[in-house]
């Protein structure tokens, strides 16, 4: 079978999002025999971008890089582009199946299957793109893009021969904009366990948080609609009882320079660590030397279907989490077996459960070993993507 897989974002190296679904996508469908191509953005040389992932061919795209504070201006000029040229790759090498990870891939797949007869346009959907803009300032541009988002991200839900997502809940979102159900399979998020593992860090702990009592990492891309704010309300009340508390801020985004400013203004400063962006395997490291990981996440629509890689990644290096109470992540993580819910936007409750978190060792150690077996046992991106493949061939 000729598949091809698209997504708008940098594949290779990894930046988080939809990458290590897709990268380990296309590499068990090559495992499996099928040629695959592949059109993503890359940030290193075909060849060697070939090599990695184990495909036939690729199609390198431009890149918006996610943390530009200027991103939702240029999607407007880089994705019409990206679109015709998979549109044009598609007609040279006629794939039987088409994949394309969320709505805007997905889109330019339902383009590309005109001109295909017998392809299957399947659309791997884990996230809602179009309702983050509610987050966004901008004005009446805004307004019109997330109106016109809208309706194109409904109608690749209901055009797409098939659609793979990543939760129950989000397979009921899906319902609502019009999917048929028998249309619609769900493989969850994962994680990589050769990449993320728990090991010693003491000297990188000594370095960045010398003698603190506990470290709270939060880690990924920091944008403002995940409202991160929270995490410095919480603070200010989990130092004025536990002082000797340190929270790493591992990653960055559009958010982050308002983030800055405010820890420097509320007198902060000292409690907060910030890395700026740093690879996969850095990130693991800051993990291992950390105590509490962080899922922030608002109660919106955007958010409710959403199972994020934070809570996985901390799992696969050994601590526990605390995650907003919201349905999908509801469907991953077991409250007080392998982390703690607090109340979406309640920095009150989320101080609650860092506290509880830093008063109780056995608890979180207990937590933490827990969420390491069950990442190993059902979240681990192999066995996910040969799932996904298995389904997408049942398709055909």
């Amino acid at each position: 079978m000729k598949v091809l897989v698209t997504i708008f974002e940098k594949l290779i190296p990894l930046s988080g999002g939809g990458t290590p679904r897709m990268s380990n996508v296309i590499k068990a469908f090559a495992k499996k025999g099928h040629r695959v191509y592949v059109a993503s953005s890359i940030g290193v040389k075909v060849e060697k971008a070939i090599k990695e992932l184990g495909c036939f061919d690729l199609l390198p795209l431009t890149n918006v890089s996610r943390l530009d504070t200027r991103k939702t201006l240029k999607y407007l000029y880089v994705n019409p582009l990206n679109m015709l040229q998979v549109v044009k790759y598609a007609r040279r090498i006629k794939p039987d199946m088409i994949v394309s990870h969320n709505s805007i891939a997905g889109f330019t797949g339902l383009l590309a299957k005109r001109f295909r007869r017998n392809c299957l346009a399947v659309l791997d959907l884990t996230d809602l793109l179009f309702e983050y803009l509610d987050n966004y300032q901008g004005g009446g541009w805004v307004r019109l893009i997330q109106f016109l988002g809208r309706k194109l991200e409904k109608k690749v839900i209901k055009e797409s021969d098939k659609t793979i997502t990543i939760s129950n809940t989000m397979r009921n979102i899906l319902l609502i904009y019009g999917a048929q159900p028998e249309s619609i399979e769900v493989v969850c998020d994962g994680v990589d366990t050769g990449v993320f593992n728990h090991t010693d860090e003491t000297e990188l702990r000594n370095k960045l948080a010398g003698r603190a009592m506990k470290v709270v990492i939060f880690q990924g891309v920091i944008d403002p609609q995940d409202d991160p704010e929270i995490i410095l309300t919480a603070a200010k009340e989990v130092v004025v009882r536990y002082p000797e508390t340190r929270f790493w801020i591992v990653g960055d985004g559009t958010a982050m320079p308002n983030l800055k400013q405010k820890v420097s203004r509320d007198g902060l400063a000292r409690y907060f660590y910030f890395s700026g962006w740093v690879g996969q395997r850095e990130v693991s490291k800051y993990i291992s030397a950390s105590d509490i990981g962080l899922v922030i996440l608002p109660n919106v629509l955007s958010a409710r279907g959403r199972v994020t890689l934070k809570e996985f990644e901390y799992w696969a290096c050994g601590i526990p989490v605390i995650v907003p109470c919201l349905p999908a992540l509801e469907e991953v993580v077991e409250e007080g077996k392998t982390g703690l819910f607090y109340e979406p936007g309640n920095s009150v409750d989320l101080a609650r459960k860092i506290s509880l978190f830093i008063e109780d060792e056995e608890m979180r150690k207990r937590m933490g070993q827990k969420g390491r077996e069950m990442v190993k046992k059902k979240y681990e991106w192999g066995k996910l993507a040969d799932r996904f493949v298995e389904i997408c061939e049942g398709f055909l």
